[in-house]
C-alpha cells in the first residue's frame, strides 16, 4: 500500500471512530448547555448578593478553592466565604468572557472572566480570572478560583 493510500485510510478510520449517534451528540450537548446555565446562574446570584440562590445550584458537599486558601467544603463554607469577602464591597459583577468543557471530560467545565469589584469608597478593581467547574448530578460539585485577589484586598 502507498503512503497516500494508508494515510487516506488511517484519516477514515479516525473519522469513524469520533462519530457519534445523533442522539448521543445531542445529549452531550444539552449536558454542557445545562452546565454553562448553573455556572452562569452561580455568578449572577452571587452579583446580586444573593448566595442562598447562588447554593441551589451547588452540591451539599461542594468543595471551594479559591486562589491559595484552604479548600473549603459544604455549601455553608460557599456562603460564609462569599458573605465575608462582600460585606467589604458595594457591588461584585462576574463578566464571562466564555465556558467551554474540557476536551477529555464533558463534567469539567472552565470559565475565563473579569471580576469588578466596587470597594465600599467607590474605588474599583477589575481582575482577570479563570474558574474551573466539575459538576455532578447538574450541580457543581467542586468550584476553583484561579485569581490573585490580593489587588481587591489592598484596595480595601
Amino acid at each position: 500500500m502507498s503512503a497516500s493510500g494508508f494515510t487516506q485510510r488511517a484519516k477514515v478510520a479516525m473519522t469513524q471512530s469520533n462519530m457519534q449517534s445523533p442522539t448521543k451528540a445531542t445529549a452531550l450537548s444539552e449536558d454542557v448547555a445545562s452546565h454553562r446555565q448553573a455556572i452562569t446562574a452561580v455568578l449572577a446570584a452571587i452579583d446580586a448578593g444573593e448566595l442562598a440562590a447562588a447554593t441551589r445550584h451547588l452540591c451539599d458537599d461542594v468543595t471551594v478553592l479559591f486562589g491559595n486558601f484552604e479548600p473549603l467544603i459544604g455549601a455553608a463554607a460557599f456562603t460564609q466565604l462569599f458573605a465575608q469577602f462582600t460585606c467589604s464591597l458595594q457591588a461584585v459583577r462576574h463578566e464571562i468572557h466564555d465556558i467551554w468543557p474540557a476536551a477529555n471530560d464533558l463534567d469539567i467545565l472552565i470559565a475565563t472572566l473579569t471580576a469588578h469589584y466596587t470597594i465600599t469608597d467607590g474605588r474599583r478593581v477589575s481582575l482577570p480570572c479563570c474558574n474551573v467547574f466539575r459538576m455532578s448530578g447538574g450541580l457543581i460539585a467542586e468550584y476553583r478560583v484561579y485569581m490573585d485577589i490580593s489587588p481587591a484586598l489592598a484596595a480595601q
